[in-house]
């Protein structure tokens, strides 16, 4: 006997059939298809009577009275004999056509019977020219060909209460399968059956392994004529119902495990066999080595890179699994030649390609089913169904799936599946490998929404930044290049239009794609013509706020018992940051909550900053799947978490005089009073004074005009600034809580709030300083510049740590320019101020006024007296010389 699929479930094949009829072939004439009434004499022949499940254990309204299973594996035919019984309307519709599959290329189909029994009386339904022979393709979708076929009998007259019979023998199997025995014999299915028997018969030398799942009995041996038969018989099987997101490899049902492989080395050996073209003309894939290696520059890495992206994405994936070609790959040099492949053939190219230039490289077979049950079998090539590539490089192994296209990124980086357990195709390997792969994507989207006020005409706007990253970027990479633009944006609309029904796109949606690191950037923006919605009950109006993203990543169970695990969505990694300017400083919502375990890991953060609000989702799948012991407990997490993904927010505005923070404030108050009485002592500061240069003391005028315009309005700008970012509100101060290094931003808003004061008092002194023209004026100013650069940088840098600790975006370009202009205009200012001599001459004067004021009234009356002096010298010198007395001297010095 030889084996017809990768794991034979002889019971499986029954209990659901599958009547996706693609072409109409032949009719019941030729296709390796006969009709012979006898019995094949080497089968056991059995009393067919078994036993009625209940009700509940019936699915679609009949069920397999008889199901019985004969295989002589040295004759290499398999006998099959079944009894279905109709027990409803549902039946009639579901059970009244048989459909037989079978390859004609390497076997035969030999129909024993077809009876319909009514009332206890046999009705012979076995006419050769009413079977269809036709051609079965339904893994064609999956871009699979197999060359299979169908028997297919369509009965007539079928009733409830009927029984129908048929038996038939598949002779012959596919010789890739070699002379060794494997297999797996199902005991139970989906749907109880009344009488289950089964045997092997084998030639008494072979030496056969058994291993059985889910049960402990042991086949009935017997010994006859030189064969061995193994037995198995039981009557009304249990059912085994698959649970909702129950994981593939969870496997519940009674099936025992045959085979003839000592160890994995020999189906190591099996499999270097099939895949062996070591002796093949290869000019064509020379070629390709050579254009590859010249592309990446003669840099192995690159090589490496470029050679896996030609084996995903330019060689399209297609099988023709017939015959031989089900496990043997083709050669690279025709795989090359017609540019499609399944995964042997691809993986078997790629490592030809790497091998050409000196890189390690082997097939590998997993099976993405099992996956980390895989170890749990029998050494057997029917374990597996798919095979990828393991890179051997500098004794670091790095696992590739050729059959996954749009990977971008390092070749270390690239994202492999989960797919547990390995068998590489290397000479002299017996033992399975554990695969290690760690995924290094994330998905992180920013929500803006810039909210209107209902009592306005304008929209609300909604910006999207999506980052992905890593596996998140291939998939939405191959989505965009599989669905396109249009569609996605048009996919997009209508999914925010059933949260937001006045919506609209504002923009066409943009993709950015960086290659090199492996991350897309979709930008979408749309308008909201009205976003408020109306309570039924109370009238008031709110907007609604959701944690979508979230909320599609959380699988939906019963609470119930069960002991299948959950399988979780993985690998997730996912951040969701939704920020909401209002129209308005609505209610507060500050808040924080956080669920942790070993298995997966949520967190919110929800702060208000003034008119602010945001929402920080973050959500991470640590493990694969959660055991059936823990599910109850991952539904009440899931229904806690989902209370947090939605919000509501109303237009319930708040009083802002009742909304204060005292310790900002009392800060200001008590260092703008304290600095006030400082810098007016400053001012009263006497200090000596020049009074030539008073004298001389230039106006106002030129530059010192724009100057005037700066100091005045300097101080205003910072009081606005002081108000409008918030640092009185109580709603921030108590948003900030919320925030990663909370008291660290509750001290720079404190020592923010004083050097706002020190600013505004000191810009208030040097105002008055400066159109009092006092010499201290530059030097003073020049010290208040450099305190407010300094002051300027802190606010640039505590306003950056804020939105690091929120998530939230921070500085823009516009914004990070004003500061650096606002940061050079103040060293011009320094500058001009250190150097002008136009400064030099009008900043001149001094405290207290009376003294210079004094001094220049003293000068003044000391030149008139000397002026005068000098006049009536020379008055008295015109009038003959006449002596001076000293009554006149006396009386010019009285004036």
């Amino acid at each position: 006997m030889r084996f017809r699929a990768l794991s034979i479930c002889f019971l499986k094949a029954f209990f659901v059939l599958n009547l996706s009829l693609v072409t109409l072939s032949a009719f019941s004439q030729g296709k390796n298809f006969s009709i012979d009434r006898k019995d094949p004499l080497w089968i056991v022949k059995l009393n067919s009577q078994g036993l009625k499940p209940k009700a509940k254990d019936i699915l679609d309204g009949y069920f397999l009275a008889l199901y019985e299973n004969q295989t002589h594996a040295e004759l290499d035919e398999e006998y099959t004999h079944l009894i279905r019984e109709i027990v409803s309307d549902a039946g009639v519709q579901n059970a009244s056509q048989i459909s037989i599959t079978y390859d004609p290329g390497f076997q035969k189909l030999v129909l024993h019977k077809v009876i319909v029994w009514r009332d206890n009386q046999p009705l012979d339904q076995l006419i050769t020219n009413k079977f269809k022979i036709l051609q079965k393709e339904k893994d064609l979708s999956k871009f699979i060909y197999r060359g299979t076929y169908d028997a297919f009998l369509l009965l007539n007259d079928i009733r409830k209460g009927d029984r129908i019979e048929y038996a038939y023998t598949v002779k012959g199997s596919n010789p890739i399968y070699g002379k060794k025995l494997a297999a797996t014999i199902y005991f139970e299915g989906s749907s109880s059956i009344g009488h289950l028997y089964n045997n092997l018969i084998f030639d008494k030398k072979r030496n056969l392994s058994l291993k059985n799942f889910n049960f402990n009995d042991k086949p009935k041996i017997t010994e006859k004529d030189g064969l061995k038969m193994y037995e198995w018989e039981s009557k009304l099987t249990k059912t085994s119902r698959v649970a909702d997101f129950e994981p593939s490899w969870y496997n519940t049902e009674k099936r025992t495990q045959f085979t003839e492989y000592k160890n994995w080395n020999e189906v190591v050996n099996w499999g270097l066999s099939v895949n062996d073209y070591s002796n093949i003309k290869t000019p064509l894939l020379n070629k390709k080595t050579e254009e590859l290696w010249k592309k990446a520059g003669a840099d192995t890495t690159k090589y490496i890179e470029s050679t896996i992206r030609f084996a995903q994405d330019e060689i399209r994936y297609m099988g023709i699994e017939m015959g031989i070609y089900s496990h043997r790959p083709n050669s690279p040099e025709k795989v090359i030649t017609q540019r499609y492949g399944d995964c042997k053939d691809k993986s078997l190219l790629l490592v030809h390609l790497l091998k050409a230039k000196g890189i390690e490289a082997y097939s590998a077979y997993v099976d993405t089913y099992s996956t980390i049950k895989t170890n749990e079998y029998l050494p057997s090539p029917f374990v597996f169904n798919h095979v990828v590539v393991m890179v051997d490089r500098k004794k670091v192994k790095t696992w590739i799936d050729p059959t996954i296209s749009y990977q971008r990124g390092k070749f270390k980086e690239l994202y492999f599946p989960n797919y547990g357990y390995a068998l590489v195709l290397k000479k002299g390997n017996n033992a399975l490998e554990q695969i290690r792969t760690t995924a290094a994507g994330k998905q992180i989207a920013h929500l803006k929404f810039n909210i209107a006020d209902t009592l306005s005409d304008k929209a609300s706007t909604l910006l999207i930044k999506t980052t992905y990253t890593g596996n998140y970027a291939n998939n939405m990479r191959q989505e965009l290049a599989e669905s396109g633009a249009a569609e996605i944006e048009k996919s997009y609309a209508e999914y925010y239009a059933d949260l937001y029904t006045d919506i609209e796109v504002d923009q066409p949606l943009k993709f950015s794609d960086n290659e090199q690191t492996n991350t897309i950037e979709v930008t979408e923006s749309y308008k909201i013509n009205d976003i408020w919605e109306e309570d039924t009950k109370t009238g008031e109006k709110y907007v609604a706020f959701y944690g979508d993203l979230i909320r599609h990543q959380l699988q939906k169970v019963a609470a119930k018992n069960r002991p299948a695990p959950l399988l979780l969505k993985f690998p997730t990694d996912l951040e969701q940051i939704i920020t909401a300017e209002m129209p308005f400083e609505s209610k507060r919502s500050n808040g924080e909550f956080k669920l942790e375990n070993d298995q997966y890991s949520f967190e919110l953060n929800r702060s208000q900053l003034g008119k602010t609000q945001t929402f920080h989702y973050k959500l991470r799948n640590l493990k694969a799947y959660i055991e059936g012991s823990n599910i109850k407990k991952y539904v009440k997490d899931r229904e806690k978490i989902s209370e947090y993904l939605t919000y509501y927010v109303d237009r319930k505005v708040i009083d802002p005089t009742l909304d204060v923070n005292p310790y900002t404030l009392v800060a200001f108050i008590l260092t703008f009073i304290i600095s006030g009485l400082y810098f007016m002592g400053l001012y009263k500061q006497s200090a000596p004074f020049d009074l030539e240069r008073i004298e001389y003391a230039q106006p106002i005028s030129g530059w010192l005009i724009l100057l005037a315009i700066r100091m005045i309005t300097l101080p205003i700008g910072l009081a606005y600034k002081l108000f409008s970012l918030g640092y009185f509100n109580g709603s921030i101060w108590d948003g900030i809580a919320t925030l990663k290094y909370e008291y660290l931003i509750k001290g720079l808003f404190i020592i923010e709030s004083v050097g706002f004061a020190l600013l505004i008092a000191a810009a208030i002194l040097c105002i008055i300083l400066f159109f009092n023209k006092r010499e201290r004026f530059p030097r003073l100013y020049i010290n208040f510049s450099i305190g407010f650069i300094t002051f300027t940088v802190i606010d640039f840098i505590s306003g950056m740590l804020i939105a690091y600790s929120n998530k939230t975006p921070f500085a823009d370009a516009n914004e990070s320019i004003n500061v650096f202009i606002s940061i050079t205009i103040s060293f011009a200012w320094i500058l001009y101020l250190q150097r002008s001599e136009q400064v030099k001459e009008t900043f001149v004067f001094s405290y207290p006024e009376i003294e210079w004021k004094s001094a220049i009234i003293k000068k003044n009356n000391d030149q008139l007296f000397t002026e005068r002096v000098e006049t009536i010298i020379e008055e008295e010198s015109i009038n003959d010389q006449a002596p001076v007395s000293n009554s006149d001297i006396n009386n010019h010095e009285k004036f």
